[in-house]
């Protein structure tokens, strides 16, 4: 027995730009167990699963998977699970998929699919001073602009604002045991680092996988927490342009916008570079 699957690049400029994604667009009948397996087979930053949506409003409803665990809420395997099923199923501009997390809205132009959350913004400080982040990253304490904090529009992240881009582009991780005693405070090693100058966002992810620190090259996920931070020191309406990846050499570009309202919406474009059939045992 096999399944289709679909590969995708996500916030891509270019055909081999983006952040990676596989989608399985028919996967009613595959349990947890078996979608962790074949995310750990596949090794990317995240495989989605497409099943029956449990209201009959919604188009489908996702399960989001990185090869060591289940999330929640991810951008950009819903941005991709988007683009895939708009061309399958010739769905209309504008629609709703469900995640773990709650519902996500939907909106097709062209190539670009962008997604809104309306689920609110939830904020708490860390133990992490400045300094201590400072340190974490590689960087000098006045490179930070201020202690992280962890932000929560769909699934918890630990946002740390830095100075200039020059930081966001130096700020690296060495060691690993730290990382993961010192972020892991919601269940999960993980820190977006980021600057914002005039409109523009330039930003890096880091987390652990197999106990080793990876860099992810655009996190959806992310854009929309840092547009839950502006909403929630009242900085709405506020939107920019993200640039995340270059430094891995996989440029990722997004959008992101937050009206008074605190509805957040991001998006990019999506390229389809590979589809298949995985064989089931």
């Amino acid at each position: 027995m096999a399944t289709p699957f679909y590969l995708v690049n996500v916030f891509a400029e270019t055909h081999f730009g983006g952040n990676p994604l596989a989608v399985f667009p028919q996967a009613d009948g595959l349990d947890g167990a078996l979608m962790q397996q074949i995310a750990r087979q596949f090794n990317l930053s995240e495989t989605v699963f497409v099943h029956r949506p449990e209201r009959g409003e919604h188009a489908a409803r996702l399960r989001i998977f990185m090869p060591d665990y289940e999330l929640p809420f991810a951008g950009h395997p819903t941005l991709g699970a988007a683009f895939v099923l708009h061309g399958l199923w010739g769905l209309g501009g504008t629609y709703t998929l469900e995640t773990l997390s709650g519902a996500v809205e939907i909106r097709h132009q062209g190539s670009a699919v962008s997604l809104s959350l309306r689920n609110g913004v939830q904020t708490a400080s860390s133990v992490l001073t400045q300094a201590a982040v400072a340190d974490l990253l590689g960087l000098a304490a006045d490179d930070v602009a201020e202690a992280p904090v962890w932000v929560n529009t769909g699934t918890w992240q630990l946002l740390a604002g830095l100075k200039s881009f020059d930081a966001v582009a130096c700020c690296g991780i060495a060691d690993a045991a730290r990382f993961a005693r010192e972020t892991a405070e919601r269940g999960v090693a993980q820190l977006y680092a980021w600057a914002e100058q005039g409109g523009e966002v330039v930003s890096r992810m880091f987390f652990l996988q197999n106990g080793a620190v990876v860099e992810d090259t655009g996190t959806g996920s992310a854009a929309v927490n840092l547009g839950g931070l502006y909403f929630s020191r009242h900085l709405a309406p506020f939107a920019c342009t993200i640039r995340q990846g270059d430094s891995a050499g996989r440029p990722n570009r997004l959008t992101m916008s937050v009206d008074a309202d605190g509805v957040i919406t991001v998006g990019g474009n999506v390229v389809e570079v590979g589809q298949g059939r995985f064989v089931l045992p």
